[in-house]
Order: C-alpha cells, then structure tokens, then sequence
C-alpha cells in the first residue's frame, strides 16, 4: 500500500507497505525541480544565443576519441537540437528568401522569409521534443564548466547528506535511483557521500542509474572536476545497476560509465537493456519505439507486462536489488 505524499524537508515521501507485512520501506524523491526552472530557458533569443555557445564548446571540447565509443543514436540526439534549433530557421529563411524576393522584390524579403522559418522551426521543434533537449544541453554545459546556479552545488550537498544519514538508519537496503539527467547528478552527489563515509559504503547500499548520460559529460576535456568524480565511484564496490535501452537516443546505453578514466567499469557495476519487446504488447511496441519521448519515460513505467526491473519492480517489491536482478535474468534465459 502506497501512503499519503508527504514533505520531507525540501523533499516528497511516502510510506510502502505490504498488507502481509512482507514488505515496509520509505520512498523519499530528491527534488531538484525548482533548480532545473531556474535554468529553463524560456526566451527564443536567449536559447539561440546559448545554445550556439554550448555547441562550440561541445565541438572544442568534447574528446573525439572517446565520442567514437557513443551510440550513433546517442550522438544524434545530442548534436539534431542544435541542428533543428539553429540551422533549420536559417535554412528555412534563406529558402523562404530565395522564394519571396522575386515577388516582393530586395532585401525587405529576407527579413519576412526569416521570420516565417523561425516561426515554422519554432512550431516543428515543440512536435519533435527538441527544446527540451536543447535546454538540457546547455544546462549540461553550464554544469561541465561549474557555471550553474550555486544552489546546485547545496542541493547536491544535501542529496548526499541525506543519504548519509539514513545509511545509519535501519533498513535492510538503501536504494538510491535516478533517471536521465539525474544520473548526471547522481555522480557528484555519490563522489560527495564517499567523502561523508570515508571512501566506503556499507554493504545495504545500492544504486540504479536508468537512462542516463553520464558519458557524454565524461568526454568533456573541460570537466576535470567531474573526472576526479568518476574516479571517485570507481573505486568503489557497491552494487550499482546501470539500465539503457539501444532504443532510447536520449541515454547512453551499455557504455561503461566512467569513459576514458583508468577504471572506466566500477567493481559493483552492471549494465542491462531493459528489454521492453518482451514487456509489451507486440501490436504497441513499434509505435512506443517511434516515440523516443514515450521511450526516454518508460524506464519509470510498468508496461503490459510487469517487470523485475521497472521502476516498480526496482522500489516496491520485497526483496533487495541483486535479487530483482537475478529475477530479471532468469525472466530472460539471463
């Protein structure tokens, strides 16, 4: 039975308890929303304006070696919001001039063609879910150079001392989850807990990282603050289940996390597909697979069929995370 939600300082929480008593844990969501509001760019002008700068950055810096061991989709996803965002208007402008000039005749024409692609780019990026995208890269950017808002740093902080703790609490296992953008996050916060813990995490610690991106920061050549994180959990040896479907472009799956350091697979870590086809009705799965926004979402959802590693799987059934696991792989002849 799922309790009331209910705060928990600046964070949500809720009570799960079984009705046959197999099962009594505490769900408590780290909220970092207000945050990512605050960097949500809004304005057409100030999108443009970042975005272009963000993609410098990423071409300068991002390490072309280690890129080659993305996904293509992975890379796709990252670099068509840009694309769509900057280029299509553009595109769309000069198509629209070389059209109108020689009906409205001069370069009055160029502005008016501009406009019309910038509204058309604009409508077709909400259809295809590039905004978001875009405000995330720069939001990933803005955190690879430590230019973010401060509070983000606290926020971190806090997340780790929360854990820290509740780790001294008594409860069977601690599960710390997180999902896309909040796996990113996860390793500063982790990098911190080992610090409050003295490098060493109890034996009841585990944590889930579901369609995450983390390589992509870690090819950054200007995040050395993220590499020393990383070399941090590698060395590292709770059990850590990474999940990514080669069907979701917004994450980075099967791709060790820690790319290019010396130790790039924590000792704990390991790396599964979700496997949606098996989870889903056959009729439904081509048109969720289509959506790569309904994809990116369903790591958190129960689909036709239940799961050992859905969201609910993972966090509500009675059992620790190593045995959600070897459900999983027994569901999957392993």
């Amino acid at each position: 039975m799922l309790g009331e939600r209910r705060r928990a300082g600046k964070n949500g929480a809720w009570s799960l308890d079984a009705a046959d008593g197999t099962l009594s844990g505490e769900h408590e969501f780290l909220m970092w929303d207000d945050l990512v509001r605050k960097h949500w760019l809004g304005n057409p002008w100030a999108l443009l304006r970042h975005g272009v700068s963000a993609y410098g950055r990423i071409f300068a810096w991002l390490d072309k070696e280690l890129q080659t061991k993305v996904p293509r989709g992975s890379l796709i996803t990252l670099y068509y919001p840009g694309a769509t965002f900057i280029l299509l208007p553009l595109l769309l402008g000069l198509l629209g001039w070389f059209v109108a000039r020689n009906r409205l005749g001069g370069w009055l024409a160029l502005p008016l063609a501009a406009g019309l692609g910038a509204g058309v780019a604009w409508y077709l990026l909400h259809k295809i879910h590039s905004l978001w995208l875009l405000r995330f890269v720069i939001f990933n950017d803005q955190l690879a150079r430590r230019e973010v808002d401060p509070a983000v740093w606290d926020r971190i902080d806090a997340f780790a001392q929360r854990i820290h703790a509740v780790l001294d609490e008594e409860w069977d296992e601690v599960l710390f989850v997180s999902h896309s953008n909040g796996a990113v996050l996860a390793v500063p916060v982790m990098a911190r807990l080992l610090e409050l813990r003295g490098g060493r995490l109890p034996e009841h610690f585990a944590q889930v990282s579901l369609g995450g991106c983390v390589q992509l920061l870690a090819a950054r050549r200007d995040a050395p603050w993220f590499m020393a994180a990383l070399d941090a959990l590698a060395g590292g040896g709770w059990l850590w289940l990474d999940i990514g479907s080669l069907t979701d472009g917004a994450c980075v799956p099967l791709v060790e996390p820690c790319l290019g350091r010396p130790v790039p697979r924590p000792a704990g870590l390991q790396q599964l597909s979700p496997r949606w086809f098996a989870y889903c009705d056959p009729a439904k799965y081509k048109a969720r697979r289509s959506d790569k926004y309904l994809t990116h979402f369903d790591y958190l959802r129960r689909l036709d069929r239940p799961s050992a590693l859905d969201y609910l799987g993972l966090v509500a059934a009675a059992r620790p995370l190593a045995a959600s696991i070897a459900a999983f792989k027994a569901e999957n002849n392993g």
